[in-house]
């Protein structure tokens, strides 16, 4: 009996030996040290989010805001890119009828003596280029006397393109324009001597005169104007711009002084300029009021070399600008 209490008693203690064994590799889980790293990611991934959520809501919203910025930046590129090709299609028509109009031009030519008339030379005051006029003697009608030299509307020829010269005086506006290649080589002798001498006279008063723009060549007015269309637009440009061929710059008998600006108008020296000018041969050209003669807004800096002095002052005597003065109109033909 005691053999088998003892015996009992070992089978007892080896079965609960077995039974903890088995219960303990039971208990073992083969994704145990999967659980705990599994939370810890989780965790630490939530930490993350509560840590940097201003810093993620800050990255969102600049993207926001750079993708509008860029919308509407393409947006107003495309709306400027029509405006600016809107604009640049009247300046370029404009300049594609001057370019055709400058390969039409043909020398500057003068014209014969007729039978039974009697030639008479009218100097123009230039350097490099004098142009003759022959007048024809009055008919038994009694015609009005006119110059032979004409503008292009004028002559059987439309192409051929002739300066104008009515009582001796060189006429440049907008209906009577010049050739592309008449180029006296700069102001003329006898303006740049009669501006020096009205320059010193003034500066003996306290005023200071000096050229702001003399000379100008066809090619120069065709770019100057072709810039204005493009930043006023036509219509607008040749208020206050002439067209090439049409500018008296071209003459070398005209003066811009100090400065082409309205800023010039009522300065001591525009006032100086206006009361004197005529003394040395010089008109004020555009005046206040004349816009529909001149077809240009007043500009009181620009000076224009007659020669004449006694013309000059006639001229300012009678009020009227050079077109009411010799009966000629400034328009353009198209």
């Amino acid at each position: 009996m005691l053999l088998s209490k003892e015996r009992n008693e070992k089978i007892m203690i080896d079965e609960s030996n077995i039974y903890q064994a088995e219960k303990t590799a039971g208990s073992e889980d083969p994704h145990k040290e999967d659980h705990p790293a599994g939370g810890s990611s989780k965790r630490v991934q939530k930490t993350f989010l509560q840590r940097n959520k201003y810093r993620i809501r800050q990255i969102c919203g600049v993207a926001f805001l750079l993708i509008i910025i860029t919308s509407l930046a393409v947006l107003i590129t495309k709306h400027s890119g029509s405006e600016i090709k809107s604009g640049d299609s009247e300046a370029q028509a404009f300049a594609e009828k001057t370019e055709s109009a400058t390969q039409s031009t043909t020398a500057l030519t003068t014209t014969t003596t007729t039978s039974q008339s009697t030639t008479t030379s009218a100097t123009v005051t230039e350097d490099t280029t004098t142009t003759q006029q022959t007048t024809t003697t009055q008919s038994a009608t009694n015609k009005p006397q006119t110059s032979t030299t004409t503008k292009a509307a004028d002559n059987k020829d439309p192409e051929v393109i002739k300066p104008t010269v009515i009582k001796g005086i060189l006429v440049v506006n907008k209906s009577y324009p010049l050739p592309a290649d008449y180029d006296p080589g700069g102001l003329t002798a006898e303006t740049a001597a009669a501006f020096n001498k009205m320059q010193k006279a003034a500066a003996l008063d306290g005023i200071q005169l000096w050229i702001c723009s003399g000379y100008r060549s066809y090619y120069t007015q065709q770019s100057l104007f072709t810039q204005y269309c493009w930043r006023d637009g036509v219509a607008k440009a040749e208020t206050y711009s002439a067209r090439p061929g049409h500018s008296e710059h071209q003459s070398g008998l005209a003066i811009d002084v100090n400065m082409a600006s309205s800023y010039f108008d009522n300065t001591p020296e525009a006032k100086w300029l206006a009361e004197h000018c005529n003394d040395y041969g010089f008109i004020i050209r555009y005046k206040p009021g004349k816009e529909q003669y001149t077809g240009y807004v007043a500009e009181s800096w620009h000076i224009r070399y007659l020669g004449d002095v006694e013309l000059c002052k006639n001229i300012e005597a009678s009020g009227l600008c050079l077109e009411e003065y010799l009966g000629i109109s400034s328009k353009y033909s198209n």
